[in-house]
């Protein structure tokens, strides 16, 4: 059996599915990415496909190492190039993102596989002299789009119950009419109040801060100690409200008080805030 293949919809399918697979990616890691970079990185992977059909390259660029080394470029490329942080840092967030890369890619092709037999299974049952499965070009986008949506389902359902299982919460904080979101661990070890004793104290990277908070009308310098430092301050702000996300339920704080630090706190970037054990009451 013969089987013509275009390059050009060759091309066009993967950066469609390329792209469909990095805004699941931008979604579901809550990462920053503009349009200019996603169609960038997803013609990218396109011209990668090809390349390696239609063309011959050697057996390891074409293999598995090239397929993981292409899926890490397009990654940086998208998501990493001219973020900050140390280069330790940023490898492990390439390399975590481009485990999800490939992970919402097996999910998305086994959910399109499933959806594309099926359809193939009706119109061959529902067609009298039909051509036995051959799908147009708008059931395929729309067998596509049921594959994505049922990619993101699977990864929040499971992002769901691991968040759960280490007390890591979503949280929104609003200041002047602004929002932004963030994952939080819920730290049983943050005890910090306010130097007069009246308020817990959490903790949120500077980078999350400055989303919504340009300026400030005053700073509380909150006294801390830790393993290492004995004394030391962070300066702390007072938001307008705070809602504390577990599943469908959310709780709202009036007027919390954040300290603000620039390191990350957490090594492989799964949460940028810590909240207050008095949070979890």
């Amino acid at each position: 059996m013969k089987y013509t293949v275009y390059i050009d919809v060759l091309f066009f399918v993967n950066l469609f599915m390329d792209l469909l697979i990095l805004l699941l990616l931008k979604r579901l890691f809550r990462l920053s990415a503009s349009w200019k970079r996603l169609f960038l990185g997803a013609g990218f992977g396109a011209a990668w496909a090809c390349g390696t059909l239609f063309f011959p390259v050697p057996a390891v660029t074409g293999g598995l190492p090239g397929l993981a080394a292409s899926g890490a470029f397009m990654v940086w490329l998208v998501f990493e190039r001219g973020r900050e942080g140390d280069w330790r840092e940023r490898l492990a967030r390439v390399g975590r993102e481009t485990a999800g890369l490939f992970f919402l890619a097996l999910v998305l092709g086994g959910a399109f596989y499933a959806l594309e037999e099926m359809a193939a299974g009706w119109f061959r049952g529902g067609a009298a002299g039909g051509d036995g499965g051959a799908l147009g070009l708008s059931a395929w986008a729309c067998l596509a789009a049921g594959a994505g949506f049922l990619a993101r389902f699977l990864w929040e359902t499971v992002r769901e119950w691991a968040g759960k299982r280490r007390a890591i919460f979503r949280v929104r904080l609003g200041y002047r009419g602004r929002e932004t979101e963030t994952d939080a661990l819920l730290d049983t070890g943050n005890r910090l109040i306010s130097p007069d004793g009246g308020r817990p104290v959490h903790v949120l990277e500077y980078e999350v801060c400055r989303q919504i908070c340009e300026k400030v009308d005053g700073v509380t310098y909150i006294p801390y100690r830790s393993v290492g430092r004995q004394d030391g301050v962070i300066p702390g702000i007072t938001l307008d409200y705070m809602e504390i996300g577990a599943g469908k339920e959310r709780t709202r704080v009036e007027r919390p008080l954040i300290g603000i630090v620039k390191a990350p706190l957490s090594p492989d970037g799964s949460y940028r805030m810590l909240l207050n054990e008095r949070a979890g009451r």
